[in-house]
């Protein structure tokens, strides 16, 4: 009965330790897409087209900070498609257990993400947005004369 409970045990630590590696990487997903989206966004309302890479470039290691749980370093980079900014993050939750029982058969777990946002100039567009609005009411005036 020892012998088998000594096993039972050592499955049980196992599993559990495993179970709370399995959460670290699932939080660091979570948080360095977060991450990512976030800094991207900010980074494509910015009032000049040409400011949204070199925006991002400098607010990416204050963004990605130093909340994630049992990582390597965290590393971004920016990528400006057209009307459109991309942000990738990566990074490597450290395993202490042998490669043979990890997911990727490494003792590192890879975290990649990438976030995506459509550039836009809120001023641009709130200017927009009133212009059309001051055209349809002045036609609708006219429309309301011609009656």
């Amino acid at each position: 009965m020892t012998v088998e409970a000594s096993f039972i045990v050592t499955w049980t630590v196992f599993l559990f330790v495993f179970l709370i590696y399995l959460a670290f990487y699932s939080y660091d997903k979570c948080v360095l897409f977060q991450d990512a989206y976030a800094v991207c966004f900010r980074g494509s309302i910015q009032k000049r087209e040409g400011d949204v890479v070199s925006y991002i470039s400098a607010h990416l290691k204050e963004q990605f900070g130093d909340k994630y749980f049992a990582v390597s370093e965290v590393y971004g980079s920016v990528d400006r498609n057209g009307n459109a900014a991309d942000v990738t993050g990566e990074c490597q939750v450290k395993v202490p257990i042998r490669g043979e029982f990890t997911m990727h058969g490494r003792s590192e777990w890879q975290i990649r993400t990438r976030a995506r946002a459509q550039i836009i100039n809120p001023t641009h567009m709130i200017r927009k947005e009133r212009r059309i609005e001051n055209i349809g009411g002045a036609l609708a005036d006219m429309a309301a004369r011609a009656d």
